[in-house]
């Protein structure tokens, strides 16, 4: 909703609806404008209903900000709040700190809802994100390729929405994926992503690098196997577990410097759903691991620019060594 980034800034709001993505873009533009009046890294606390506490959620809101304007406080799965935080919130909301700008984030909500209700009897703003119909995916899709500036034909987005479904989140997703794999083609038809978009979604390479970050041994040697079945993406394999591993290393040391947030968002030049991913799979690997990672990578990418091992032989070892608890 345009709306909601063009308005005076409330004091508390309710974002809500079914589709993770829609909510998740919301709030990044929500964090945007906060940010020209705080710095995030020092004024933002996030917190997950049916896990933490209202009391901690609103002293959180109530703490001064440092050295800024504002502070943002974002209660993410806020339809999972007790009946007793909503009661603690609901007091709270009624006379909200001046410094503060809660957000809930919620899943789907009846207006019925306590929730709801509590947000906006306060005066608070309440935003609903609906999906696109059904008609109107293969536009959506166009739309964000678009706006990486690919042209995708109706027939490929078309083909895209019915492999892959009406989560805007996974299809988000596979269109990054498939930008990336495409970096210098500039419009895209079926042939260019049947390759990379599978039903079973076992047999593409950003599941094995995925699987490689998450250290799931079994699943990405039998994804590497099926990849090296076929030749036409065995020069890509390389290269994108370089460039996994590469921003794997560059998470953890920015995450062990204290950048979080916004701030890695940022650095990173990722989709904050993305970050999200890579921020996760670092705590898998110390420092030590992922910089012999990048080593073996190094080595790997010279053992088959130079002839002096077969590829596929050499990739299945270096998944191994990558997998090792030991290195």
């Amino acid at each position: 909703m345009k709306a909601l980034g063009t308005k005076a800034l409330k004091l508390v709001y309710l974002i809500y609806g079914g589709q993770r993505l829609l909510l998740e873009e919301a709030l990044e533009r929500l964090k945007g404008r906060i940010a020209q009046q705080a710095d995030l890294n020092f004024n933002y606390a996030e917190f997950r209903g049916g896990e933490d506490d209202a009391s901690m959620i609103i002293q959180a809101a109530e703490t001064l900000p440092f050295i800024s304007e504002k502070r943002l406080v974002v209660v993410k799965e806020a339809e999972k709040l007790s009946p007793a935080d909503l009661s603690l919130l609901a007091d709270y909301v009624k006379n909200p700190a001046p410094h503060a700008c809660l957000v809930l984030v919620a899943g789907k909500l009846k207006k019925s809802s306590r929730l709801y209700r509590v947000v906006k009897e306060s005066g608070g703003d309440v935003y609903e994100y609906k999906p696109p119909s059904k008609r109107g995916y293969p536009q959506w899709i166009e739309d964000v390729f678009s706006k990486r500036n690919k042209v995708v034909t109706n027939a490929a987005a078309s083909y895209l929405f019915q492999t892959v479904g009406q989560d805007l989140y996974r299809l988000k997703g596979e269109i990054e994926k498939i930008c990336l794999f495409h970096e210098a083609k500039k419009r895209l038809d079926v042939e260019d992503i049947q390759p990379l978009v599978s039903k079973s979604a076992e047999s593409t390479i950003f599941d094995l690098v995925d699987c490689l970050g998450r250290r799931d041994e079994a699943k990405a040697l039998a994804i590497l196997d099926n990849l090296l079945q076929g030749r036409e993406l065995l020069e890509r394999i390389l290269p994108m577990i370089i460039r996994h591993f590469r921003l794997l290393l560059k998470t953890k040391v920015l995450l062990e410097r204290g950048v979080d947030g916004a701030g890695l968002v940022s650095k990173l030049k990722l989709p904050p759903f993305v970050v999200d991913g890579y921020r996760l799979q670092s705590r898998n690997f110390s420092h030590k691991q992922l910089r012999r990672s990048h080593e073996l990578l190094l080595d790997a990418d010279l053992a088959i620019k130079t002839g002096k091992g077969d590829p596929r032989f050499v990739l299945e070892m270096l998944a191994m060594k990558i997998l090792e608890k030991g290195i």
